[in-house]
């Protein structure tokens, strides 16, 4: 009876090697990217006039890879510009900042290519003017949460993405006036990056 358990004992110890030396190993990755984005606000203001501005973003990115898929945080700085003329004002020329964290789930089945999704967390956010360092509320200021799909190519070191970030609720924002005068914005944008993964 004890030699049959120990051989047991023995035999699930040897299945179980084996199968973590056909698991396939994690390996961390991480490199830097950068490129331009293409935004565009909307707003519930029909007497309002918005044009959207070309944008950039650049940052880090990480990867845990586990082969058939990867998790892939990252920490981004976002750049977008736009301008605003209510009905009867001047016009605003605007540029937001932000701290942008996606945490992405990617799919690697078919290399070079990713496809990931995931949600971005912004950490801060700010708009000011172009002129001067007059603030103009716009939008929230407390972290909030979007989401973002893409698809990724990876050639040895390279990285090419291209991505969509849209946003789950619209923002309050207020044009500076006497009144405050609030509305509704919302916005998603399309962007393009290569980074270099060391």
């Amino acid at each position: 009876m004890m030699l049959r358990r120990i051989v047991l004992t023995l035999l699930f110890a040897a299945i179980a090697a084996g199968a973590a030396a056909q698991r396939p190993r994690a390996r961390v990755e991480w490199g830097v990217v950068g490129g331009i984005n293409i935004p565009d606000y909307t707003t519930n203001m029909s007497e309002t006039d918005v044009k959207n501005k070309l944008g950039w973003q650049a940052g880090i990115t990480t990867a845990v890879n586990l082969g058939a898929f990867a998790i892939e945080p990252q920490i981004l700085y976002v750049r977008q510009g736009l301008r605003i003329k209510p009905e009867g004002a001047k016009e605003i020329n605007l540029k937001s900042n932000s701290i942008d964290v996606p945490v992405l789930l990617s799919f690697r089945l078919l290399r070079p290519v990713r496809i990931y999704a995931g949600p971005v967390f912004t950490v801060m956010n700010d708009c000011k003017y172009a002129e001067g360092n007059n603030e103009m509320f716009f939008g929230s200021m407390r972290p909030t949460v979007s989401y973002m799909l893409g698809l990724g190519l990876n050639f040895g070191h390279t990285l090419i993405d291209f991505r969509y970030n849209g946003q789950f609720d619209s923002k309050k924002c207020y044009y500076p006036t006497e009144e405050a005068v609030g509305f509704n914005m919302r916005s998603y944008s399309l962007a393009l990056s290569v980074g270099f993964v060391f």
